[in-house]
């Protein structure tokens, strides 16, 4: 970690711009994005421009749906290179803050930082009831160096759009997506009343640890919380294991992060949004208290010779000597008990292969912003879920399979709500963690029975007995009306009153289309009779009259020779475009 001491810089609009675009045009920034090559360059870029690009870096480098392994891994290193503000002003900050004394609030104080990150640094201190805290301390002139690289760089998007591969990557929407992130994460009291939230929510949730947040002592720029030592989950894997470890490890751990993941969305409905590899850490405890335990829900499918059963069912085992710990709560996802009953619906769909169910629980979901085809959604969506209902449940790459019904969603002018967008990018985020953990890892296999335990205590089951109750009911009055309303239609047919309703798709494009088959008809009248009227003109002699009518008809001649070249010139781009 370089600890050199770094004053806060204050620029100018005019020359902060300047700045930045001298530095993107030096490393090619926009053209190797869109492109997705030279991902050295795009990092050095960051790591020239200071701390928002830092950042923007690090939230980049988790977005593997838009991103090659390439530019992940490459983006990744912006994690450790960043700089620290002097003890000086990391103590004025806490004493403005909290209009305190720092030796009022802490016994201890270590004046050199723990780590430094983008936003902040972290200290280790003590408070005055010898309860061992990590303090938070926002960077100095952070918050103002953002929010003006923000609005630099909101207004030189409408600029991107002259970029021929602009197209490649929507960068207004990963704008916004950020812009919204850095936001939040400059206010500490935000991140601590969500700390506080998920803390008892999780901790001691099986072996996931959260840190205590100490509220009484958070400001807008300093975030107080319980000190915990670990290593992040992905260095812990990088070491050799000693001898005695666990063996199974990366499975153990694998197959926790993921039933607890499930229980924050489905039983919480709110769930830690951003939780790659950097903000889980991993604790081993010394000496391992065999007498905790926790029960375990497992899967057990069993073979016969008429086919198979799944077990599920539950034991009581210790847990290892290890803590998994969250971090980092500035980006958080919240879902309504209407949202999860919704996805609920998605889920429960996805499990039992019926793509019909599953289109209209995602149509409860989004918000139709414009003329959509419903048949035509169902039947993009069928042939995707068709596609991936052939793949091993091992295999399934959610990532991939979100992403694409987001993008069919997209197509048929359907919104996805923003708490949906917000927990797709976790599970994205999640999954790949989960991958880079143990490959042979499937989030949908461990994922599935626990899930489904959720779905069913979801289920108001006296209002779906009620349902289907009344549903039995009107069948069974409609039922002796069958034969008498089939009568009626055979009756109809034969007098001839039955009426055919006929519906046209697209049916904007073929209106579309026949208006320009008139036009054309129109103009080509039009255009024939000025031919012969200008023959007409240029056959007429009468001295200097004659002369001048002549003209006209030249001209007639004229005006129709080139609106027949602009038509054939027109007619043969549509037909290449069309092509």
């Amino acid at each position: 970690m370089d600890t050199a001491s770094v004053k806060p810089k204050k620029y100018k609009k005019s020359t902060r711009f300047r700045q930045i675009t001298g530095v993107f045009m030096k490393y090619n920034v926009l053209p190797n994005l869109m492109k997705q090559t030279h991902p050295e360059e795009v990092r050095q870029a960051f790591e020239e421009l200071g701390p928002t690009f830092i950042k923007i870096g690090q939230m980049l480098s988790v977005r593997t749906d838009i991103l090659p392994p390439a530019y992940i891994e490459e983006l990744k290193k912006l994690q450790d290179n960043v700089k620290t503000d002097d003890y000086s002003e990391v103590k004025k900050i806490i004493e403005e803050e909290t209009g305190k004394p720092l030796t009022a609030l802490f016994s201890s104080f270590d004046e050199t930082p723990l780590a430094s990150a983008s936003m902040g640094q972290i200290h280790r201190a003590t408070l005055q009831t010898d309860e061992v805290v990590a303090v938070k301390v926002q960077h100095v002139g952070i918050r103002e160096e953002i929010m003006l690289d923000l609005s630099l760089l909101e207004r030189a998007l409408p600029l991107i759009k002259y970029i021929p591969e602009s197209k490649v990557i929507d960068l207004k929407d990963i704008f916004l997506e950020i812009k919204e992130s850095l936001q939040k994460e400059l206010d500490a009291l935000q991140e601590a009343a969500n700390g506080e939230r998920f803390f008892k929510l999780n901790d001691g949730w099986d072996m996931i640890k959260v840190p205590k947040i100490y509220l009484e002592y958070s400001t807008p720029k300093v975030l107080v919380m319980a000190f915990v030592q670990g290593t992040s989950i992905r260095t812990f894997f990088k070491e050799p294991l000693s001898t005695g470890e666990h063996p199974t490890l990366r499975k153990e751990f694998g197959d926790t992060l993921v039933r607890n993941f499930i229980k924050q969305v489905f039983e919480d409905g709110f769930f830690h949004a951003d939780p790659h590899p950097g903000n889980i850490f991993v604790q081993k405890i010394e000496k391992a208290n065999q007498e905790t335990k926790t029960t375990k829900e497992r899967h057990l499918h069993k073979d016969f010779e008429q086919g198979g059963l799944d077990f599920l069912y539950r034991e009581e085992a210790p847990l290892l000597p290890y803590r998994l710990i969250y971090l980092d709560f500035g980006m958080m996802g919240q879902l309504s008990e209407g949202m999860i009953k919704k996805l609920t619906a998605v889920m429960d769909s996805l499990y039992r292969n019926n793509s019909k169910a599953t289109g209209r629980a995602i149509l409860q979901i989004c918000r139709q912003i414009g003329p959509m085809d419903e048949e035509h959604f169902h039947e993009q969506l069928g042939s995707l879920l068709d596609r991936n209902y052939g793949v091993s449940i091992g295999d399934l790459n959610l990532q991939t399979l979100f992403l694409q019904i987001i993008g069919i969603c997209h197509e048929n002018n359907l919104q996805v709500p923003q708490e949906v967008t917000m927990l797709i990018k976790a599970v994205v985020t999640f999954e790949g963690m989960i991958r880079e953990l143990d490959p042979d890892i499937s989030l949908v296999e461990i994922s599935a029975p626990f899930a489904q335990k959720y779905f069913t205590e979801k289920i108001d089951w006296s209002m779906e007995l009620k349902r289907a109750a009344l549903d039995m009911l009107y069948s069974a009055k409609a039922a002796p009306q069958i034969p008498s309303r089939a009568l009626d239609v055979l009756d109809d047919l034969a007098k001839g009153k039955s009426k055919v309703n006929v519906e046209l798709k697209r049916q904007d494009e073929l209106l579309s289309r026949i208006e320009g088959m008139v036009n054309r008809l129109v103009i080509g009248l039009i255009l024939s009779a000025l031919i012969i009227g200008s023959s007409l003109l240029v056959e007429f002699h009468d001295g200097l009259t004659g002369q001048f009518v002549s003209i006209l008809g030249i001209l007639g001649y004229a005006i129709a020779f080139f609106a027949i070249l602009f038509l054939i010139y027109d007619i043969w781009r549509k037909h290449r475009k069309r092509k």
